[in-house]
């Protein structure tokens, strides 16, 4: 709470924290939490390695609107084809065996994050998430891109695990963008992808949501998945 006075105080809107929290509690009491004074320091804590694996997904279908050079703008057949990819990607990890949540970016997007046991470092998860990205960009090529030069993710969603990265974040959930009408990137039901669309969720709207649906994410840290138990899946899911 102390923390988010503090940022109303300093006029922050947006919040976007690490994938990984300093406290060991209660996956990471092997790890040490000592991450300041030098980069071996961080390197070996429990700040280097992971709570979530993220997954960030961005629609490249322009609505023709855009000035030369813009981002795509949120439309209605961008958004629609995202939530398609998004379930490719969650189908790869029921079968997995990885829990995944779901939440609009706040954006044109969606964010998908997997709650994981702080068993491997940022790059290794990097490592696994490009595995799996790759493997969604294979089965849907004429959808999809992995292609860092945005030039060439004309037309496609942007399916992107170099988030998964020390010290690169996405927007929280529940965080405020810094956009007209202050969109919110919430969380949702899988099964709601069917029927929302990002505009719906906004600073003025956000309470009533809490107050009728809850929190559909306060338990994501108790449901922590294991990436080793996945990587033995993987065999028979490749």
């Amino acid at each position: 709470m102390e923390t988010l006075l503090w940022l109303a105080q300093i006029g922050n809107l947006e919040i976007h924290p690490w994938y990984s929290r300093t406290n060991p509690e209660p996956d990471a009491r092997m790890l040490p939490t000592t991450f300041s004074g030098s980069v071996q320091a961080l390197e070996a804590s429990a700040l280097n390695y992971p709570d979530c694996m993220v997954f960030d997904l961005d629609p490249y279908l322009y609505s023709g609107a855009e000035q030369g050079g813009e981002e795509p703008e949120l439309h209605r057949r961008g958004f629609a084809q995202v939530c398609i990819v998004a379930r490719w990607l969650k189908t790869l990890l029921d079968e997995l065996g990885l829990e995944a949540f779901v939440k609009t970016s706040g954006k044109s997007g969606l964010h998908v994050f997997v709650p994981i046991l702080r068993q491997f470092d940022y790059d290794a998860v990097r490592g696994i998430s490009a595995q799996i990205c790759r493997f969604v960009l294979e089965q849907h090529p004429e959808t999809l891109t992995m292609d860092w030069a945005v030039d060439r993710r004309r037309g496609k969603v942007f399916l992107d695990h170099n988030q998964n990265t020390r010290g690169k974040t996405l927007a929280s959930p529940y965080s405020p963008r810094a956009l007209d009408g202050a969109p919110v990137s919430m969380p949702v039901r899988w099964a709601e992808l069917e029927d929302i669309y990002p505009t719906q969720f906004r600073i003025g709207t956000v309470v009533d949501r809490l107050a009728g649906v809850g929190d559909v994410w306060s338990d994501v840290l108790k449901c922590k998945n294991d990436l080793t138990a996945a990587a033995a899946a993987w065999s028979t899911v490749a």
